[in-house]
């Protein structure tokens, strides 16, 4: 079956999130076997990408992250039961957070807090990353100061991944934007993938829309850039997704497997999440949202990336995503 043939079913699936969004740009990138395909749709219109569309993916770098996580672990660069008072000075060296809890939000670190959040309000001359209540001075302290084993199995945390971030690109003696290139863009080619952007690809960064379809500037991450600061395109994160499903590369491969199960049907390996043969991801910025998703088994896999941020009870690009996952199903 040729792939292009699936376009009408995937607008079908697409088009209740597109209908209503007149300056969406919505990419999506399918894997079937050794077969690919990309679609655009703008409106009710199908795209044709004569540019790369570059999209913020939000948190869909938190696998970025723990791909390079993998990757150091095979090399044995780094053990995922090192303490991260290894790698901190003010924290103590037996402290019992790990990279793995890092890696698998079992970290304990707190979620959102109304407290805090005022606090904040408070206290602007504090630079803290969009998403992340807390600084990296104030994440250090607070390991500092709460050395008790974690009773939290687990809480998502963006501050986590991106301490685990800033951990691996310090032990590789550079910043994570340069981690992120020697690691991953470079050796995958992926050209249009990259955190600061550059000028001679400024004009294919699209514009970012809020829930309600206002224009949002672009997203600006600093300490914990692992958390969700990627921007990229539906070819990119094909060949990205690509190399997950073939397991040709073993320290990839390693942030597949079950590190926490939640029920007889979800768990979380290093980064992605578990839920029956799909191992996937999301993100959402102010202004984006994304997914990605893939099943080993089917050697299928998709790509779906938006220039608005979804409403949570609405359809979005996880929904989309996981409906053309189960139209690939053999």
């Amino acid at each position: 079956m040729d792939l292009h043939d699936l376009k009408k079913d995937i607008f079908k699936i697409a088009y209740p999130y597109i209908k209503n969004r007149l300056n969406v740009a919505l990419s999506i990138g399918i894997i079937s076997q050794d077969q690919e395909a990309t679609f655009t749709f703008g409106g009710s219109n199908f795209m044709l990408e004569e540019k790369p569309y570059i999209y913020e993916v939000g948190s869909i770098s938190k696998v970025f992250t723990t791909s390079i996580l993998g990757e150091m672990m095979q090399e044995g660069k780094i053990h995922i039961d090192d303490s991260i008072g290894k790698y901190f000075s003010e924290i103590p060296d037996n402290h019992p957070v790990t990279l793995k809890r890092l890696a698998n939000h079992t970290s304990g670190l707190p979620g959102i807090g109304v407290l805090k959040n005022i606090y904040n309000l408070f206290d602007a001359q504090t630079p803290r990353d969009p998403f992340c209540q807390y600084s990296l001075e104030e994440t250090i302290h607070y390991f500092k100061t709460h050395t008790d084993e974690p009773k939290i199995k687990f809480r998502y945390s963006n501050v986590g991944m991106g301490l685990l971030g800033y951990i691996l690109a310090t032990t590789l003696h550079t910043d994570y934007e340069t981690a992120i290139k020697q690691r991953l863009t470079d050796p995958l080619n992926m050209p249009n993938t990259f955190i600061s952007i550059p000028s001679d690809q400024a004009e294919a960064v699209l514009q970012g829309y809020t829930v309600l379809g206002h224009k949002k500037s672009p997203l600006q991450m600093n300490d914990f850039m692992a958390a969700g600061a990627i921007r990229s395109t539906v070819n990119d994160l094909l060949k990205f997704m690509s190399v997950h499903l073939s397991d040709e590369n073993l320290g990839y491969t390693l942030t597949h497997q079950a590190t926490e199960t939640f029920s007889e049907h979800m768990g979380i390996g290093l980064g992605w999440l578990l839920e029956d043969n799909i191992i996937w991801h999301n993100g959402s910025t102010k202004a984006f949202s994304s997914y990605l998703g893939f099943d080993k088994t089917q050697q299928t896999g998709v790509v779906v990336l938006s220039n608005y941020r979804s409403p949570i009870l609405a359809t979005n690009p996880g929904q989309i995503g996981k409906d053309i996952l189960k139209l690939l199903q053999v």
